[in-house]
C-alpha cells in the first residue's frame, strides 16, 4: 500500500528536500507540497493523503491549523514539522490534534519511517524535549478527561 503524503512548509529548499526525500521512498507518494497553511487546507481536501507534514511556523499553520485539518479531515494523520523544539509547542500540536512531532533539528534519514509511524497512527516526539512533552501531554489529557492516558512512545 502506498501512503499518500501532502507536504507544507514555507521555506521552498526546506519544502524541497523534504519533498524529494519522500518521494524517492518507496511506498511514499507526494501527492502536492505546499507553503501556506490554506493551502494545506486545499491540498488535503482535495487529495484526501494518509499523512499531512506540516511546518509548525509557516503563515497560517500552527496549533490553529491543525486542529482545523485534525477537525475537518479526521482520517488524515497529522505530523508537524518545526525548529522549535520547547515543551509548549509540541504540547499545543499534539492537542490540536497531531500524531507526530519532529524537531527539524533532528531530521535525517529516518524522515520516511517516521511518516510511515504517522500513517499507521503511532504517536511520536522526536524532540530533545520528548521527556517534558510526554508529562505535560498526560497532565493535559487528565485535565480534560481524567480516565484518559495518552498513548506516548
Amino acid at each position: 500500500m502506498t501512503v499518500q503524503v501532502v507536504v507544507a512548509d514555507d521555506n521552498a529548499e526546506f519544502l524541497a528536500a523534504v519533498h524529494d526525500v519522500l518521494a524517492a521512498a518507496p511506498g511514499l507518494e507526494v501527492v502536492a507540497a505546499v507553503t501556506t497553511g490554506a493551502a494545506a487546507v486545499a491540498a488535503t481536501a482535495e487529495h484526501r493523503p494518509d499523512v499531512v507534514v506540516l511546518d509548525v511556523e509557516m503563515p497560517g499553520g500552527g496549533a490553529a491549523l491543525v486542529a482545523d485539518l485534525s477537525h475537518r479531515t479526521p482520517s488524515v494523520r497529522l505530523m508537524c514539522l518545526s525548529a522549535r523544539d520547547d515543551p509548549d509547542t509540541v504540547v499545543a500540536m499534539l492537542v490540536a490534534g497531531a500524531i507526530g512531532y519532529v524537531a527539524k533539528g533532528g531530521l535525517d534519514d529516518d524522515l520516511a519511517t517516521w511518516v510511515r509511524r504517522c500513517a499507521d497512527g503511532t504517536p511520536f516526539v522526536i524532540a530533545d524535549c520528548a521527556p517534558v512533552v510526554s508529562r505535560r501531554q498526560a497532565e493535559v489529557l487528565r485535565s480534560n478527561d481524567p480516565g484518559m492516558t495518552p498513548p506516548m512512545h
